[in-house]
């Protein structure tokens, strides 16, 4: 007869079930994180400023608040200065926080020249309807240029498309689309999985950034005048991202290199910049 005896059954070490916990842990921590990016990524890009404050009719007298719709119903509350008579008109694309009183300042700078200006409420800013998302303000900037082509004081053909940041994105996009006398872009990134990678280098972004805005693959297809200015300060959209958009972009293009910080490159770039700016914008228009 055979005798059977228990074996005992040995325990896991304290050691061992800790390192379980610990990488159960991590592997649940870093799920969750990579689930929270991707779901609220849109949290992330857009910082809206909701309200507008009065209209700044004592610096820009003629100044006019606008409002329009885009083709999903949304309503949109827009700035509008008018052009004096055949002169260009600048659809403004803003970054991606605060709101269009934010950038007041380019009101002044195109009166100045009288030049007509739009600063595009974009949904979910201001006083507009809405939440902000990359489809959705992509219809924002097809519907201000419709209203501006129902304006008989805007030439078409003297149309310039200006973008700031975040916006770069969109009016690099609507250029391609449709065609402007020239494009100015301000401090633009690459595409927005690149300049996820800068900001978040420890996240697949490659995998997780559903946006699709490519000022690259944008620049490359243009077929008008470019203008890129970028600061070497920049801490926000390094300054090798608007080189790389400008190396991608077929002649006629100028580069502006500024000395001066992600927002304060107007201010940094003073007077001469404004002028090199405005020098650009008057020769792409000439004879349009």
């Amino acid at each position: 007869m055979t005798l059977v005896t228990d074996v005992p059954v040995k325990k896991p070490r304290l050691w061992t079930r800790i390192v379980r916990t610990a990488a159960i842990t991590l592997a649940v921590s870093v799920f969750t994180i990579l689930l929270l990016f991707y779901f609220l990524q849109n949290k992330l890009l857009y910082y809206p400023d909701r309200g507008l404050p009065p209209l700044p009719t004592v610096q820009v007298p003629s100044v006019e608040r606008v409002e329009f719709s885009a083709t999903d119903g949304v309503k949109l509350v827009s700035w509008w200065l008018p052009p004096k008579p055949g002169r260009p008109t600048v659809l403004f694309f803003q970054g991606n926080a605060g709101n269009i009183s934010d950038r007041s300042d380019r009101l002044m700078d195109c009166m100045e020249h009288g030049w007509g200006l739009l600063l595009l409420g974009y949904r979910g800013y201001g006083d507009s309807a809405g939440s902000p998302d990359e489809p959705g303000i992509g219809l924002d900037a097809r519907a201000a240029l419709e209203w501006l082509r129902t304006r008989p004081d805007v030439e078409g053909k003297k149309l310039v498309y200006y973008g700031e940041s975040l916006g770069c994105g969109f009016a690099s996009e609507l250029a391609v689309a449709e065609p402007p006398a020239c494009l100015v872009l301000e401090a633009p990134f690459k595409n927005l999985k690149a300049i996820a990678a800068v900001h978040y280098p420890w996240l697949p972004t490659s995998i997780l950034v559903k946006g699709k805005l490519d000022n690259l693959a944008n620049v490359a297809r243009l077929k008008c005048p470019l203008l890129v200015a970028h600061g070497t300060r920049d801490e926000i959209v390094p300054f090798e991202h608007g080189k790389a958009v400008f190396d991608k972009a077929p002649e006629p293009k100028q580069f502006c290199e500024l000395k001066s910080r992600h927002n304060d490159m107007s201010e940094s770039g003073g007077k001469e910049y404004r002028a090199k700016v405005a020098v650009f914008v008057e020769a792409a228009v000439k004879g349009k």
